[in-house]
């Protein structure tokens, strides 16, 4: 992690210094320019994953949970993402359904998931390569599969590939923590995020989430919060 942190810093900490000099061309100062704006959102990006998986591990994130739409949240992730895979030749395929049932979650928190799984889809996959998402609905869960046929996970390293900090592939930049966070939000809404991958292959990772309706049957049925993400999760101790 040290080091993946310390390379965006490198990068603005060198071309701050060029830049400083005002000898740059007008071509080299943009571009400069351009490289300290990326590499400083990408160091922001990082930290803030630090900052929630640290705050998500201590008992200290707050969901704010709500009855939401998540065929709405895929479609705008998908749409977020379309733009990078036409610059980066890539195919981003979405078989959007009709309708899906209602959900119970964290909208903000749900988003990040789906943007964590296509970001890894994405940074995975060569040039030319697709990335196809799909969602359906049935037995009271929405599953939404997003595959890709990139790279692929070898298999002595699939076990590990949602733990905090492990990197399958040392060459991509990325703090490691993307997946292990998701995994932890869709465990908070009493979901599953499941990776199946075969190297040189490709990956589907699969997100189930219950419907709005599944959880309140069985907080009824149960006479309890049965089914529902745990309370002490959903309203976490406040930071000591």
């Amino acid at each position: 992690v040290s080091h993946e942190l310390r390379t965006p810093l490198t990068a603005i900490e060198g071309w701050a210094e060029t830049l400083q000099t005002g000898e740059t061309d007008p071509k080299t100062f943009g571009r400069g320019m351009g490289i300290i704006v990326s590499e400083t959102e990408r160091l922001s990006g990082m930290v803030e994953e630090l900052l929630d998986f640290s705050r998500m591990q201590g008992g200290r994130m707050t969901l704010t949970m709500d009855k939401i739409d998540l065929l709405a949240e895929l479609g705008a992730a998908v749409y977020m993402f379309s733009e990078r895979a036409k610059n980066e030749h890539k195919y981003l395929l979405y078989d959007e359904p009709a309708m899906l049932p209602p959900v119970l979650g964290d909208i903000n928190r749900l988003r990040q998931v789906f943007v964590n799984v296509l970001d890894n889809a994405l940074k995975y996959t060569a040039e030319g390569g697709t990335i196809t998402v799909t969602a359906d609905s049935a037995d009271g869960f929405i599953r939404v599969v997003i595959a890709d046929n990139g790279c692929g996970i070898p298999a002595e390293h699939l076990p590990n590939v949602k733990k905090k900090f492990y990197k399958a592939n040392q060459t991509v930049r990325g703090s490691g923590i993307g997946l292990a966070l998701a995994d932890e939000i869709m465990k908070l809404h009493s979901g599953s995020l499941e990776i199946e991958s075969h190297e040189h292959v490709g990956t589907a990772v699969t997100i189930r989430i219950p419907t709005y309706e599944k959880l309140e049957s069985g907080s009824r049925g149960a006479g309890k919060q049965a089914g529902r993400p745990a309370e002490a999760e959903r309203n976490p101790k406040p930071d000591e």
